[in-house]
């Protein structure tokens, strides 16, 4: 059975000793003797994301081998672009993604067994990375990882996060390398529309990590629903209540497709990256030069501020 965590329990960041393992015993649903050299490990559960009990993960740090945090997440960025825009049961080979800002990559390896050539589905890809971002962000701890997957027991296969690929072979992506500072469009799952966002930003400084965070989480959560789903709106709750949200606009009969929401998140946070201005974002979103929704990424309980200006 999936599990999901309350706002509430999310509210408050804290680090050191026990009062972090068990805020992350709160927020990721693990137990607090399945931490490996401070990182949590195990039962894998991610807010927002339909995690069931039966996906597991260990992480394996290296702490001595540190990664800027930046470099993590722009990478971690364009990989999910990539990712998020695959049917959820496909089933991926050996990925790389070579960070734009730095040296290191993020690495994907699929355990081979039985008939099938890889039980690696975008679906565990997308679990383990957000569990894998969470855990780092909670401990403050960005270094050279491996995150070894299961599910039922079964070993599916690895993420790492590393300053060069394992065993020192390079697979490159399908696509082409995205930087999250470019603009996403040529790789939209909504490509087929007319789909266009004006970002205004508000005077409240938002935490980059945690804006980076919560659109990896918001591009997940809408890859489960179907990118082609229509839904009354998307509401990802990230760390320290940073959110993104996505609501439609009357005419469009108070639903949207959730790949709109995937689209709007990418290209907010690639403008916000490009300016390098990480404030509340106000979103307007067009489809086919129509108002379809309304949105962005806020943080606390008082909701979006709809007067904000240009």
């Amino acid at each position: 059975m999936a599990r999901k965590i309350s706002a509430k329990g999310r509210q408050s960041i804290m680090s050191g000793g026990y009062v972090l393992q068990l805020l992350c015993s709160l927020v990721v649903g693990i137990s607090l003797s399945s931490y490996t050299n401070g990182l949590p490990s195990g039962q894998a559960d991610v807010a927002g994301l339909n995690v069931p009990a039966a996906f597991g993960i260990v992480l394996l740090p290296e702490l001595h081998i540190p990664i800027d945090s930046e470099e993590v997440y722009r990478t971690a960025a364009g990989m999910m672009v990539q990712v998020t825009d695959r049917p959820l049961m496909e089933a991926w080979l050996d990925r790389d993604w070579k960070s734009p800002v730095g040296n290191s990559g993020i690495y994907i390896r699929h355990n081979k067994y039985g008939r099938d050539p890889s039980r690696l589905y975008t679906q565990y890809i997308i679990w383990g990375l957000n569990y894998l971002l969470l855990s780092m962000t909670l401990t403050g701890r960005y270094c050279q990882i491996t995150a070894m997957l299961s599910y039922r027991g079964l070993p599916v296969g690895t993420i790492h996060i590393a300053t060069q690929s394992p065993m020192g072979e390079f697979r490159s992506a399908q696509e082409p390398q995205a930087s999250v500072a470019s603009d996403f469009g040529s790789v939209a799952s909504v490509a087929s529309d007319d789909f266009e966002i004006r970002v205004s930003y508000g005077p409240r400084p938002l935490p980059k990590n945690v804006v980076y965070l919560t659109a990896i989480q918001a591009m997940g959560e809408a890859c489960e629903k179907g990118l082609s789903a229509a839904v009354p709106g998307m509401f990802t709750v990230g760390l320290q209540l940073v959110t993104w949200k996505l609501l439609p606009m009357p005419q469009h009969e108070n639903v949207i497709k959730a790949g709109y929401s995937r689209m709007a998140v990418i290209k907010t946070l690639a403008r916000m990256a490009l300016d390098q201005q990480f404030f509340e974002a106000f979103v307007w979103v067009k489809v086919d030069s129509h108002d379809a929704g309304i949105g962005g990424f806020t943080q606390g309980t008082a909701g979006l501020n709809l007067n904000a200006t240009s």
